[in-house]
């Protein structure tokens, strides 16, 4: 395959005679044209508890909040509670758990229509190096690349139950409804803690900071308000033109040295 451009004549004086005879066990049937695309910053979603049978491909997106330096995002998702597999009274439930009686008329709510009507995906980068990968698209017999900047795993957030916990033990209430046990009535029982030797007070302080330092440093990058473009919509539809090569009159030599010819690409 060739990059950016017709493949330069003297390229084909290069190549041994003696691999004549394997490639008429394996002929070239075609070559096509490949181009290096920049207009869009490319990010790779992975939902791993996601069944690939069940996308979201459909789904209405509320909100979505990303941090490119740290590469994170977050997508609030809409709930269709008139849907006939919708449990009401469970939806109101833990509507009422998480943001207690008045919450729905407070700004802080998370469930604003006193019912869960909300889900909320959270995910953070997945690998530290996409050098290697790129997203192609094949249109006129041309093969059209562009570098994925990141790969995020994107799964349920769940901190709402944390905020219901919460809320549960500050009001006195049993956290598990399907208990009837009140949680002051369950005896202390004895056990026997053995300790074993681990690492020092140092390194575990050591690691306890480095990690506060790291959430901080997440902390410090405010989160951007993204505008979501519906799949097959026409804003969609013009996002997707900048993923095909607008310079494809530029030509990429294959003569150059390793360092000159991998420079460019940038």
């Amino acid at each position: 395959m060739e990059t950016q451009g017709e493949p330069e004549k003297e390229l084909n004086s290069t190549v041994d005679s003696s691999l004549d005879t394997d490639d008429d066990d394996d002929p070239v049937i075609e070559e096509i044209p490949v181009y290096l695309s920049k207009g869009l910053d490319c990010y790779l979603l992975q939902y791993p508890v996601r069944p690939a049978s069940m996308p979201y491909d459909s789904a209405v997106v509320k909100k979505l909040l990303f941090r490119p330096k740290n590469q994170q995002i977050e997508m609030h998702l809409a709930l269709n509670t008139e849907n006939e597999n919708y449990d009401d009274s469970r939806g109101e439930q833990i509507a009422l758990n998480v943001d207690g009686e008045k919450g729905s008329s407070t700004t802080s709510a998370t469930f604003k229509s006193e019912k869960m009507d909300t889900q909320v995906l959270s995910g953070g980068r997945a690998v530290n190096d996409t050098s290697r990968y790129a997203v192609g698209i094949l249109n006129n017999n041309e093969l059209h690349l562009t570098k994925v900047k990141g790969v995020l795993t994107v799964r349920p957030n769940l901190t709402y139950l944390d905020k219901s916990d919460k809320r549960a033990k500050s009001e006195g209430r049993n956290l598990d409804p399907d208990d009837p046990t009140p949680e002051n009535d369950v005896k202390p029982e004895a056990v026997t803690v053995k300790f074993t030797k681990g690492e020092n007070d140092r390194s575990v302080k050591w690691a306890e900071k480095s990690y506060r330092s790291h959430l901080k440093r997440e902390e410090e990058e405010p989160w951007r308000d993204m505008r979501f473009n519906q799949l097959r919509s026409v804003k969609w539809d013009d996002e997707s033109q900048n993923l095909f090569c607008d310079s494809m009159d530029n030509k990429i030599k294959f003569d150059l040295p390793p360092d000159q010819y991998l420079g460019s690409f940038k």
